[in-house]
């Protein structure tokens, strides 16, 4: 088929599919006016032009902003996957909606825009500029995105109210009441549009690459900062409308492109937008539905914006099957030099033991008066007071070490089995599984026994991790398809956890911190009910330390040297979930841990599994006693949660790591 015919074919079809969702958005609105009492004329035309009408043309502008934004995006950074989500967009825009909120109402557009023009900047600039890799830009929105996501809860954990709203955003919905909200996406989208317009031939010639733009005069960069910027404004236009719908821009150019064959930007763009409009019709359409025909149970509805999740991660994994595998890469570190061993294994115990107890004495004694040593005087007479304040500290502090030590275990084995440096419990969706397991657990069965939450949690993380495993396994485990395919999931467990929130939490302040973990309020029944969790755990994980050896060798030679790879590889995945799920199930998803703790004894000259594990053990949980102690200081008397503190620390560890590393084609193992 021709580029001419196939352009046709679709537009034919874009055309179709937009008239059929108006037919059925209107088909909707006439069963609920049959179903409602009935309405005088006069009411009934002032309901129609301030709601349906309304709510028509915000379908139309959202899903035309976001699927031209999502070509954009997928042009620039020449990855078909790309969408505003994967770029710290979403995050970025929703922290402009709360800095607004506390404005004047004239600011509240122009911040949308500044945050997810912020987020996109600060993602581009961490994965190199324009000269990063796919996996690299990858990696960096979504660290860019936790981060963001952090300051967030940080921000709504002081606000009941906005985290009510912020909640109620973040469901998606294209109800509005009137025009007014619409006026400036009708002045600013079709202006956009037109510019694009004008940019029609670089656009084309952004397909030949940086060199060959440059040879014909265009500059690259330049490029590349206005199409980013308007993409950046066509999103916060649709997110200011809707809210975060972030599958239009994923599926719409991709549906284009590999299902038709439009490849030209000059004429993808424009096909975008009609099809993006549909697509969101279209979701709306199946939400309203869904909600008439109470498939979800009596007062349970499923938000536009949940459900463009649950299609955008159904997309990604779709795609990922469709598109064809890259070469065999690897993230490796650029200087190439091998650390020494700075310390050995036993003084390295001993002091990060005795840093541990020293910090977890500081925890207990901190505020507790002029004089630590009178403190401590009352504590051995026994004095009833100072008792009552060490039963609320220092059972928090131990919480925080055995999580901080599953968490850091768990980072060890996943890099291990996935052979990537960047691989991390919450990078690969699992943490968010385990949290939604846990979410649904406690709101559907509220009188569940607390032991249950382990193996419930354990259900999760297995689930999640196996899925991620088992669908990248025929690409030998692509960095870049793993790390896609976790944030699918890690996605879809997001959305239906907000969506959980919403309509089931009273306290969603309290149940954001949780979901960005913290461990205020723990007790001595958590310390008795993780430890010995956490102690089969790691005592597991220590057995199967040779076995982590040979497989970072490479599947043939540890299958060479006798090993069962598949099995020894499942025993490894399963592992892994559970040392997830035991804190997860006690103080939620605290990120950046698993993450970094890994590279961090690397440093430090340990390479062979066993020294790792001990090693990764006692750094990770002395790290998160030091994370709760800066977050219980730094804002006093504000506790700031566990999960905050940790991702003010690990996201510029992260960046740092991500920039000490290089995409390297032809890698052994991914």
């Amino acid at each position: 088929m021709s580029s001419r015919s196939a352009a046709k074919r679709a537009a034919g079809w874009g055309v179709v599919g937009l008239l059929a969702m108006i037919v059925w958005l209107v088909a909707l609105r006439l069963v609920g006016d049959a179903t409602s009492a009935p309405l005088d004329d006069a009411l009934e035309h002032l309901v129609r032009d301030w709601t349906v009408w309304p709510r028509l043309a915000a379908g139309i502008l959202v899903g035309a902003s976001l699927g031209v934004a999502g070509a954009l995006m997928q042009l620039v950074t020449r990855n078909p996957l790309v969408s505003p989500d994967l770029l710290g967009m979403t995050a970025g825009a929703q922290l402009g909606l709360i800095l607004g909120a506390t404005l004047p109402a004239a600011m509240g557009l122009p911040l949308i825009v500044a945050g997810g023009l912020a987020a996109a900047g600060l993602t581009f600039a961490a994965a190199g500029g324009g000269f990063a890799s796919p996996l690299r830009l990858t990696l960096a929105g979504v660290g860019i995105a936790q981060c963001l996501s952090a300051l967030i809860a940080l921000f709504l954990s002081l606000n009941d109210r906005a985290a009510m709203v912020v909640s109620l955003w973040n469901t998606g919905s294209l109800t509005q009441f009137g025009w007014q909200a619409l006026a400036p996406s009708l002045v600013l989208t079709p202006l956009a549009l037109l510019v694009l317009l004008a940019l029609a031939r670089p656009l084309n010639l952004a397909l030949l690459g940086d060199a060959q733009m440059r040879a014909l005069g265009l500059s690259p960069p330049r490029l590349k900062v206005l199409v980013v910027g308007i993409g950046s404004v066509l999103t916060a236009l649709a997110f200011q409308l809707a809210g975060p719908l972030g599958f239009i821009g994923l599926i719409a150019p991709n549906l284009l492109r590999l299902g038709l064959g439009v490849a030209r930007p000059s004429t993808l763009l424009p096909l975008c937008a009609l099809w993006g409009a549909a697509l969101t019709l279209f979701a709306d359409n199946v939400a309203s539905t869904l909600a008439l025909s109470g498939a979800w149970g009596s007062g349970v509805t499923v938000p536009l914006g949940v459900l463009s999740a649950l299609l955008g991660s159904a997309a990604i994994l779709v795609l990922l099957r469709i598109v064809p595998a890259a070469p065999a890469t690897a993230l490796t570190r650029n200087d190439g030099r091998s650390l020494r061993q700075w310390v050995s294994l036993p003084r390295f115990a001993f002091i990060m033991g005795m840093a541990t107890l020293l910090l977890i004495g500081v925890g207990v004694f901190y505020r507790t008066g002029n004089d630590p040593l009178a403190y401590a005087r009352a504590l051995a007479g026994g004095d009833a007071q100072a008792w009552a304040l060490a039963d609320l500290r220092l059972p928090r502090l131990l919480v925080d070490a055995m999580a901080g030590a599953c968490l850091a275990l768990s980072g060890v084995i996943l890099q291990t089995v996935t052979r990537n440096p960047l691989a991390g419990p919450e990078i690969l969706g699992v943490s968010q599984s385990a949290a939604l397991a846990v979410l649904l657990t406690l709101v559907l069965m509220p009188d569940v026994l607390p032991a249950w939450r382990f193996p419930i949690a354990w259900g999760g993380a297995a689930l999640a991790l196996a899925g991620v495993i088992g669908l990248n396994l025929r690409h030998g485990l692509e960095p870049l398809r793993l790390t896609l395919t976790g944030f699918a999931l890690g996605g879809a467990a997001l959305a239906l956890i907000g969506m959980v929130i919403a309509q089931f939490t009273t306290n969603v302040a309290q149940a954001l911190i949780w979901m960005v973990g913290s461990s205020y309020g723990r007790d001595w029944g958590d310390v008795t009910a993780m430890l010995p969790w956490m102690a089969v755990g790691c005592l597991a994980g220590l057995f199967v330390s040779r076995g982590m050896d040979l497989l970072q060798l490479g599947d043939g030679v540890a299958g060479s040297l006798g090993m069962p790879v598949a099995r020894r590889r499942m025993l490894l995945v399963v592992m892994a979930s559970f040392l997830v799920a035991v804190p997860v199930a006690v103080v939620g998803p605290v990120g950046f841990v698993g993450l970094l703790v890994p590279h961090g004894v690397r440093l430090l000259g340990f390479y062979r599994s066993r020294q790792r594990l001990w090693a990764a053990a006692l750094l990770g949980a002395c790290l998160l006693v030091l994370a709760d102690l800066l977050g219980h200081a730094v804002m006093a008397p504000i506790d700031i949660p566990l999960g905050i503190a940790t991702a003010a620390l690990g996201t510029p560890c992260f960046l740092l790591l991500l920039s000490r590393t290089y995409f390297q084609r032809g890698g052994a193992g991914a």
